[in-house]
């Protein structure tokens, strides 16, 4: 898994994402920003990282998104929830009719859990979320209390 996130935080660089790396991959091929965002909603719920940097492109970059084909490559490639959420909460922060009409494509995921699968595992940490619990999120049927520092 920490090839495929490495992977991933490669080609967020490569698109101007706000990531620090150890080491630039100039090796690597560059993929458009659709696939790169679709393959990371089907990696965000592992990594804390990856979506904070998601959720900060989005905020600044929205403009340069082909809405169409993200959700297309979301629907083959992603999940849809988290793109959802992380649209929302980057509308929250930024409003723009493009993020709205990507929220309104997007279905909350199919039941109430944790946003971060290492939450889950953690007994105080999953009660803190759901104690705590972020509108955001919540609304997309994910519990995650993380968010209140952007």
């Amino acid at each position: 898994m920490e090839d495929r996130l490495d992977h991933l935080f490669q080609g967020w660089h490569q698109l101007g994402g706000a990531v620090l790396l150890a080491e630039v991959d100039t090796t690597s091929s560059t993929r458009s920003l659709e696939e790169v965002m679709a393959e990371s909603t089907a990696h965000c719920r592992e990594s804390g990282r990856l979506t904070w940097v998601v959720l900060d492109w989005l905020i600044h970059h929205i403009d340069e998104i082909d809405e169409q084909r993200l959700l297309q490559e979301v629907k083959e490639r992603g999940n849809l929830s988290v793109l959802g959420v992380l649209s929302d909460a980057a509308c929250q922060r930024k409003p723009h009719p493009k993020l709205d009409r990507i929220i309104a494509s997007c279905v909350p995921h199919d039941k109430m859990e944790q946003f971060f699968y290492r939450v889950d595992r953690s007994p105080l940490a999953s009660r803190l979320a759901q104690e705590n619990a972020l509108g955001v999120f919540y609304k997309w049927n994910y519990l995650c209390s993380e968010l209140r520092y952007l």
